[in-house]
């Protein structure tokens, strides 16, 4: 994250043009500082430069000799470290030295107290057309001020052009290049940020939230976790801008970590709620959908037991109507037999002659007057009690 590996060409673009802007913003801030161009005399000295080894070291000739030079209060990132991978910017540096010092240039070399650093390295300022490039360095935001005591000769001069890139934005100041310690910052705050406070209404859309919020934090914590080394791991360039900002930046990213989990942990519990209710649904719906299929089946079977029973009620009626048919078709045939039979006797007889009977006279009869036995009981039809020797009656009673 804050190594060189994460350069970007984009980045390296914008880069260039902030530095342009920057560097004549810095030459006014170190033409206005107290710290003077050298003098000629026993703390200066000539020298033509040779090479450049990285952002802070050159090899210049010095009365002929090859001196490694180490410029005195800036601190570039690190490129040749034999145990440390680039640092951030620490090609750029190493460009933009090289831009400020060719091979062949004259320069000034300006002393402080101690000349040597325990590396054997001299100790110097470095002006090239009375410019103190160890704080051009510093304006075009690729390296911070150092103090190292007792050398503080240029500190302040180096400070004021760091403090100006810090207020452009340029260089390892920069949001907008992504292995700067203000980058990663924002970074971090940003990848929390994106943990959005949703109300999901389905386990599904929990669940995706959930995994953009993990995402989310897992980013922001890796670049949080680089922070902290820079806290807790050697000196570095990095770790000197983060040691400046740490106060007021972690705070900040502590607090927005505390908000994404705590809505990390509010959609897990979601989900789990959200789960369990759809489960509950579907195995209702699912009981739902069981009872109203055999509530279905019965129907059917109902209906078919019905339809049979219908069915059989009709074959039933239509086998009495046609038992009774049959039964009144034998009648009819009996009878029709009978009549028929009759007809046939009553054919085969023989048949009686129609003799008129001869008219003879008779006389009228005469009329004799009832006889009177027993009293004058005329029309009396009921029980006749008679007298001894059944010569005479009278009604019973």
């Amino acid at each position: 994250m804050f190594g060189g590996t994460n350069k970007v060409v984009a980045a390296k673009r914008k880069l260039g043009a902030a530095i342009a802007t920057v560097m004549s913003f810095g030459l006014v801030m170190t033409a206005c500082t107290a710290v003077p161009a050298p003098s000629k005399n026993s703390d200066e000295s000539a020298a033509t430069v040779v090479r450049i080894i990285d952002g802070d070291t050159i090899v210049a000739d010095i009365s002929g000799t090859d001196t490694t030079v180490r410029l005195l209060n800036i601190d570039t990132p690190e490129t040749k470290h034999p145990d440390k991978p680039v640092e951030c910017l620490g090609q750029e540096a190493t460009d933009f030295t090289e831009s400020l010092l060719a091979p062949g240039d004259k320069v000034t070399l300006a002393y402080g107290i101690e000349r040597l650093d325990p590396y054997g390295r001299t100790l110097a300022g470095v002006y090239k057309d009375e410019k103190l490039v160890n704080a051009q360095i510093a304006a075009a935001g690729l390296g911070v001020a150092v103090l190292f005591q007792p050398n503080e000769r240029f500190y302040a001069e180096v400070k004021a052009a760091e403090e100006a890139a810090q207020t452009a934005a340029t260089g390892l100041f920069s949001q907008a290049i992504a292995c700067t310690v203000p980058a990663t910052v924002a970074g971090a705050l940003a990848d929390f940020d994106e943990v959005e406070d949703a109300d999901p209404t389905s386990a599904v859309a929990a669940g995706s939230a959930l995994g953009v919020a993990a995402a989310a934090i897992l980013a922001g914590k890796a670049k949080n976790a680089a922070l902290k080394s820079l806290h807790e791991g050697e000196s570095t360039v990095a770790a000197g801008i983060w040691a400046a900002r740490r106060g007021a930046a972690q705070p900040k990213l502590d607090a927005a970590l505390k908000r994404a989990t705590d809505i990390e942990v509010k959609l897990t519990r979601s989900q789990s709620t959200l789960a369990a209710s759809e489960k509950a649904a579907k195995e209702a719906a699912a009981a739902q959908k069981v009872q109203e299929e055999k509530a279905k089946q019965e129907k059917i079977v109902a209906e078919q037991k019905a339809a049979e029973l219908k069915e059989q009620q009709k074959i039933q009626a239509e086998q009495q109507a046609k038992a009774k048919r049959q039964s009144a078709a034998a009648h009819a045939a009996k009878a029709e037999a009978q009549r028929k039979a009759a007809a046939k006797k009553k054919a085969a007889a023989p048949k009686k002659k129609n003799v008129v009977p001869k008219k003879t006279y008779k006389a009228p009869a005469k009329k004799r007057a009832p006889k009177k036995s027993g009293g004058s009981y005329s029309g009396y039809t009921g029980p006749r009690c008679y007298a001894p020797g059944g010569k005479s009656w009278k009604p019973c009673g």
